[in-house]
């Protein structure tokens, strides 16, 4: 009897001795799932700023945009890591501070979808003037405080900017879409970006939806302004002579780099205008009087003679003793670097170049025989190519030699070519020579260099003008570096003569 009981207490589930009695573990919860929340804006305006946080927490937590917007109709996938929350809210921030909250589980449906609701109406805006719209103000007629009125309207009476981070540039135009309102007649403020302001009253937009700023009967003068110069341009400014202020940027948020160019449009009568540009390095240049009825070009900036290459300079030994070292360093460089001579010297009378990597600013140092040694800074070396060392030459405003030597200046052009001397205040940065009546304009004939005030050159005919008895007959333009252009059409290159030009 007790072995038949034993071996039914044995038979019993659990009760069995060994491995195979043993107890099994409950399996482990599975890891959290990755979420993630796609918002879509199907606005039509700039999303500024987003937050995703679950439901009632203290801290919303980061911008999940950073430093970056969502364009309107664009979506964006973010990341809510590995979690069992389903449950979280969205809270997003349009252009004008407008804000919207979704509350979304994103275990059924990741989709965050924000769009406009109400009627929806289009209002053209056109600016007509010469500077940029930065600001534009739409409030209901009435609405607004009347009196007292202040002597500056305040932002808050007149709400958002419509236009939010856009900018309506001069002459272009704007589609402005007015959401969730059913007035029609609204009072408007403009400000543009010399800070001038305008304001009308009760305009229709249902019945105009147009706004059109500036008065388009007024001339508009156009011209190209190209950076010559090494520096970016940062600023331009314009003004009528006689007036103190500059006024705006003509640049605004735009900058010129080195050998580009900028539209420049001014609306008004007047033709005359003083011109200002900034560049990057805070060096300003200043052109007055200039006739935009007659000119279309204007140039800035010292010309880059070079990318990259060396600038040469010829050094001329006017002293009658002997150039024993010869120092060309960067202006902003400390070190004089290499003795420009080598094993050479500069004797009374004699010449010599010498090359410089970097920029057109440098400063010259000569040591004579006697150990003795002149300096000279800030030497502009894109304009002077040819340096007059002489008695006082560290203080002389012309730096280029005073008058050529008798057998020198007797002597004419070589066979075949003329000789151009710069007789005008600036250096010639470009020469162009094209077969007469050619409609466009060929290679700049002076390549990397540059024709300084008083140096000449002989020119002879380019070998790419077409053959035959009229080889010789050439349209010429040079180029100044305040970008005035003189035009020399169907000039005789062979006529062994000399040519001025000023």
């Amino acid at each position: 009897m007790r072995r038949l009981m034993m071996a039914a207490m044995l038979a019993l589930p659990g009760m069995g001795l060994g491995p195979a009695s043993a107890q099994v573990p409950p399996a482990s919860p599975p890891a959290p799932a990755a979420r993630e929340a796609v918002v879509a804006n199907d606005t039509d305006r700039s999303l500024q700023e987003l937050y995703v946080f679950r439901p009632g927490a203290a801290q919303e937590g980061p911008d999940r945009l950073g430093a970056n917007v969502l364009p309107p109709r664009a979506t964006l996938r973010v990341a809510l890591g590995r979690t069992r929350d389903c449950a979280f809210e969205v809270r997003a921030v349009f252009d004008g501070g407008e804000e919207m909250r979704r509350r979304v589980d994103v275990c059924r449906n990741a989709r965050v979808a924000f769009a406009d609701t109400g009627p929806r109406r289009e209002v053209e805006v056109v600016n007509q003037t010469d500077q940029s719209l930065q600001e534009l103000y739409l409030a209901p007629s009435g609405s607004r405080p009347r009196a007292p009125r202040p002597a500056q309207p305040r932002s808050g009476d007149w709400g958002a900017d419509r236009l939010g981070s856009t900018t309506v540039a001069a002459g272009e135009s704007f589609k402005l879409r007015l959401r969730g309102t059913q007035d029609c007649v609204f009072d408007i403020r403009a400000v543009f970006a010399d800070e001038v302001e305008e304001t009308r009253d009760r305009q229709d937009l249902c019945r105009s939806p147009r706004l059109a700023f500036g008065d388009a009967a007024l001339p508009l003068r156009e011209a190209v302004v190209t950076n010559r110069g090494r520096r970016t341009l940062r600023e331009l400014y314009a003004r009528t002579p006689g007036r103190d202020a500059w006024g705006a940027d003509r640049l605004g948020a735009a900058m010129v780099e080195p050998r580009a160019e900028f539209h420049l449009r001014l609306r008004g009568r007047d033709c005359t205008y003083d011109l200002r540009a900034v560049f990057d390095d805070d060096r300003e240049e200043v052109q007055r009087d200039l006739d935009l009825c007659a000119i279309q070009a204007i140039g800035f900036g010292m010309p880059v003679v070079t990318e990259g290459g060396p600038r040469r300079v010829t050094l001329v030994n006017g002293f009658d003793r002997t150039v024993q070292q010869v120092f060309l360093s960067p202006a902003e460089d400390r070190n004089w670097g290499e003795d420009g001579l080598g094993d050479a010297v500069l004797a009374p009378g004699g010449r010599h170049v010498v090359s410089l990597e970097g920029g057109c600013r440098a400063d010259l140092r000569i040591v004579f025989e006697t150990s003795a040694a002149e300096e000279r800074r800030d030497i502009d070396i894109c304009a002077t190519t040819i340096i007059a060392l002489r008695p006082g030459w560290t203080l002389d405003e012309r730096l280029a030699p005073l008058a050529e030597g008798p057998a020198e200046a007797a002597a004419a052009p070589q066979p075949g070519s003329i000789r151009l001397r710069n007789a005008a205040g600036l250096p010639v940065v470009e020469l162009y020579a094209d077969p007469a009546g050619a409609a466009s304009r060929g290679p700049d004939r002076l390549g990397r260099t540059v024709l300084g005030a008083g140096e000449s050159i002989d020119f002879a005919p380019p070998d790419d003008l077409p053959a035959g008895p009229t080889r010789c007959l050439a349209d010429l333009v040079a180029v100044f570096r305040d970008g005035r252009e003189l035009r020399l059409p169907a000039a005789d290159l062979c006529a062994g003569q000399e040519m001025v030009l000023q």
